[in-house]
């Protein structure tokens, strides 16, 4: 068997595609994998997250105060853990046996007296293995005739070095460092190696022969479509480097129908990686409402589908577990899985339900071990799914609570009992490394070779194209001191100088170039942006170079580009109309809210009622404004439900109110027990406190005997039935009926409605009672964030604050105005004809309403979720 190796070549394609037999090109990873399979040391390998809570149990047991990583571990077990481990690691490669007791530096004796449980106790990493195949290679025979090396074995670290020195190499192989271009390519290729060996560079002239390009847009979007159309689809060979930005070009190339190039960025955010994290976000007091909607919502979950849109719609509305609203939820949940109720509800009651557990004391270990291996066997169960696609990722959730639950499990071993939020968030995020790739992005028929690391170019091609010559990231320097660098070296480890892993880094950034042999193409960022070091090395000794602008050459090649007519987006435009004899019938009841937007913006009543269009089904938790005014009602409610509320000494109310409001906040407003909302919740809480005691002295000053929460009514208008709930219905002691509509703000707003007489919906709740109960009620608002009621006369409520109307009319005559209005509406949708009602639409004749009729309402556009199909606003 023949090798070829490189430091770079692991999951690289920078070598030509051939049909050969017993040849392989690998990296060291794949090397390792060779070797340890003929030697027959080929196992199932152990997590890095594993190891890293295997070594932190080590860090413990060696752990006292006057250790260098001391407080550090305090803080941050596991992140502390996994440094030093990689420095263990880095160390052993390079050839570190583990002696360092007599270093004189504190931090590397620390590190000699850890490592002596940690030889016994961390599974083997990389260095380990290494030693392990150097020992078996005495006793086996290894069937490898020959090992090409891509870069110098000098360069490869010193536990390589040591099994490489026992395999035959062949050393000669640097395809990649000779200047091989044609033309001026070749005379570039020439300079940069002079440059790169230290000698003196003399100033070379541009020369427009076709064999160097160097290009650069505005946008890498516009970059890609020209590699994809000028590029990608001619004939011949080629490579692409790709350092960044891969998965843009692919995107751009897919959507050009070119063939797809194969980078793929691994990702820690693809959904199957995203369910253990949000499993165990919800783990923890006061519980993450953004997170539980995230998990109730995620298309993967171990939730049953029905189970968790019913239980996510109702937290969008009422964040909280507990109470009414939840029992209703799930009793609609029973009523739909029948003879599956209960082992749905036992899956509620494992992943929802839960107990929770203090961020500062942490959660058992145990209990958060029984989640994970839950979720474990929820993905295991799906890993025959017929879709490969599916199968892929569900392997890769598999595989990460795999990870989790044997770290977790080793934690249990190692006596540790709780564990922190903060601790669990750093084990998940080592159980799920870089990610996984999208299985969906494999090259297609058709794709050039193609690199991410310039390093892994390993052979010449007629054309290299180096997409965005970007700065790329640099090797950092070593975390230990001088002093500390030489004592490592005393005992074998061989680390190479910074200044030549800079200089070896520098080499590979050359390869790409000199591997062309007849084109090379440099799409540069877009400007602005910091660009990669060779081309500045290029600048510097080639004058004036022309960087080509992308957009002046695609003006040039329009012949090649299709053209696009231009189409405006619509504007927004006063009136609708429908086709010739299309019907819109009336609703089979009507509601205030759908009466509001008929008379006031038509089209906005026509998409939402007759058209049914709805809103996605994306679910957020309400916004302060309406979650506040939802849960004062509900306590409102609360209170006059229970038998004779109005005769409550007010030291009993307050008692009340503060435990209706704890317990109440717990099932509909948990959101605002989240961290940072104690100043919202506290604001609010004192707030509704002053305002239920306001109004509860509003209704005793006002001699009320009845109070009839969210009451239902009915009636009927001149276009049908009608229904609706009101807030209070009252009675006072002379039988005499009022309505009271509450908003959570609004002491401007609603007051105004009553001083010009537009207070419609009290109208129409009003209108009902009297055909229910034979007379006008009075009606009234009560804005609850101030504490304020108000109406139109005193007659009713002599503690109110008192509205002058600027009109005679009163609460009859809106409802007469609202029929005449309704009319003039009902004109316009038999005729097809819907207005719209917008600011910045100008009226025109048709927009103006009849003497009798109501005047018109802009309504407030953060309420309408069709304001985008009104049209383009200018």
């Amino acid at each position: 068997m023949k090798i070829r190796l490189g430091l770079h070549l692991d999951g690289q394609r920078g070598w030509h595609p051939a049909n050969r037999l017993g040849y392989a090109t690998v990296g060291p990873l794949g090397l390792l994998g060779i070797l340890e399979t003929q030697l027959g040391l080929h196992s199932d390998g152990v997590s890095q997250s594993e190891r890293i809570v295997h070594y932190r149990d080590c860090l413990k047991r060696c752990d006292s105060s006057d250790r260098f990583y001391h407080r550090t571990f305090e803080t941050d077990e596991l992140g502390t853990a996994a440094t030093l481990l990689a420095w263990r690691d880095q160390w052993i490669i390079h050839g570190w046996s583990g002696a360092l007791e007599h270093a004189t530096s504190q931090r590397l004796r620390d590190l000699a007296d850890v490592e002596k449980f940690a030889r016994e106790a961390v599974p083997p990493g990389l260095g380990e293995r290494l030693g392990f195949v150097l020992v078996s290679m005495d006793r086996r025979k290894l069937a490898i005739d020959e090992i090409e090396l891509v870069d110098p074995v000098e360069w490869f670290p010193k536990r390589w070095r040591d099994i490489l020195s026992r395999l035959p190499l062949n050393m000669v192989s640097y395809k990649a460092g000779l200047a091989i271009g044609t033309g001026f390519l070749g005379e570039v290729q020439e300079a940069l190696l002079k440059a790169e060996n230290g000698n003196a560079v003399s100033k070379l002239t541009w020369k427009d022969d076709g064999s160097l390009k160097v290009v650069q847009a505005e946008t890498r979007f516009l970059a890609g479509r020209w590699l994809a159309q000028s590029v990608i689809g001619s004939d011949g060979e080629g490579l692409i480097v790709s350092s960044s930005d891969g998965a843009v070009l692919d995107s751009i190339l897919v959507a050009a129908d070119g063939a797809r190039q194969g980078f793929r960025d691994a990702s820690a955010f693809r959904p199957t990686l995203q369910v253990l994290p949000l499993a165990l976000e919800i783990l923890w007091e006061p519980l993450n409402f953004y997170g539980l909607l995230q998990f109730l919502t995620h298309p993967i979950c171990p939730v049953p589908g029905y189970a968790r849109r019913k239980l996510a719609g109702k937290l969008a509305e009422k964040p909280g577990i507990g109470g009414t609203s939840w029992e209703d939820a799930l009793g609609d949940v029973d009523e739909h899985y029948q003879d599956r109720a209960d082992e749905v509800r036992a899956t509620i009651k494992f992943w929802i339900e839960h107990p929770r557990h203090s961020q500062e004391m942490g959660a058992p270990v145990k209990v958060v071990l029984d989640r994970v291996a839950r979720l474990t066997e929820y993905f295991r169960s799906r890993l025959a799914d017929t879709d490969r696609t599916a199968r892929i990722a569900f392997n890769a959730g598999f595989a990460q609570c795999t990870v989790c639950r044997d770290a977790l499990d080793a934690l249990i071993k190692q006596g540790v009992e709780t564990i922190r939020p903060r601790q669990l968030q750093k084990l998940v995020a080592q159980a799920t490394a870089r990610g996984s790739e999208n299985p969906m992005l494999e090259p297609e028929v058709g794709a050039l070779m193609g690199v991410s690391d310039p390093a892994a170019v390993c052979e010449s091609f007629d054309r290299v194209l180096w997409w965005q010559l970007g700065l790329p990231s640099l090797p950092s320097g070593y975390p230990w001191s001088s002093a500390e660098l030489k004592e490592l070296a005393m005992v074998g480890v061989e680390l190479p100088p910074i200044s030549d892993v800079l200089d070896r880094t520098a080499k590979a950034w050359l390869k790409p170039i000199l591997a062309a042999r007849k084109e090379l193409i440099l799409v540069l960022p877009p400007k602005g942006e910091e660009v990669h070091p060779i081309w500045l090395m290029i600048e510097a000794f080639i004058e004036k170079i022309p960087v080509a602008g992308l957009e002046s050459l695609l003006a040039r090649d329009l012949h090649d580009i299709p053209p696009v007519v231009h189409v405006p987006l619509p504007a927004r435009r006063r009136w609708w109309a429908l086709p010739e004899g299309l019907v819109v019938k009336p609703l089979p009841q009507d509601s205030f809210s759908s009466l509001e937007v008929l008379l006031f913006n038509p089209y906005q009543w026509l998409l939402k009622y007759p058209a049914a269009l709805r809103p996605s089904r994306i679910l957020s938790v309400s916004t302060d404004f309406r979650l506040f005014g939802n849960l004062a009602h509900a306590l409102v409610e609360r209170f006059f439900h229970q038998e004779k509320p109005l005769a409550l000494a007010e030291s009993a109310l307050m008692a009340w109110f503060d435990a209706t409001f704890n317990q109440l906040i717990v099932e509909e407003g948990a959101v605002l027990l989240m961290p940072g909302r104690r100043s919202d919740l506290e604001g609010f809480r004192i707030k509704l406190r002053e305002s239920i005691r306001q109004l509860r002295k509003q209704l005793i000053d006002a001699g009320i005997v009845e109070v009839l929460p969210e009451h239902e009514l009915s009636g009927h208008y001149v276009g049908g039935k009608i229904h609706g709930y009101a807030d209070l219905a009252l009675r006072n002691g002379a039988g005499v009926r009022a309505i009271v509509d509450m908003k959570w703000s609004g002491a401007k707003k609603y007051p105004a409605k009553l001083k010009e007489n537009r207070h419609l919906q009290l109208a129409i709740y009003g209108e009902m009672l009297r055909q229910s109960e034979g007379a006008w009620p009075s009606v009234a608002y009560y804005i609850l964030d101030v504490g304020q009621l108000f109406a139109t006369d005193t007659a009713f409520f002599p503690s109110a604050q008192m509205v002058h109307r600027t009109t005679d009319e009163g609460t009859p005559h809106l409802w007469q105005r609202f029929a005449e209005t309704w009319k003039w509406r009902q004109q316009q949708i038999v005729a097809g004809r819907f207005e719209v009602v917008l600011e910045g639409v100008p009226e025109d004749e048709d927009s103006v309403v009849p003497e009798e009729g109501l005047q018109i309402e802009i309504l407030p556009p953060e309420y309408n979720d069709y304001l985008a199909l009104a049209g383009w606003e200018e």
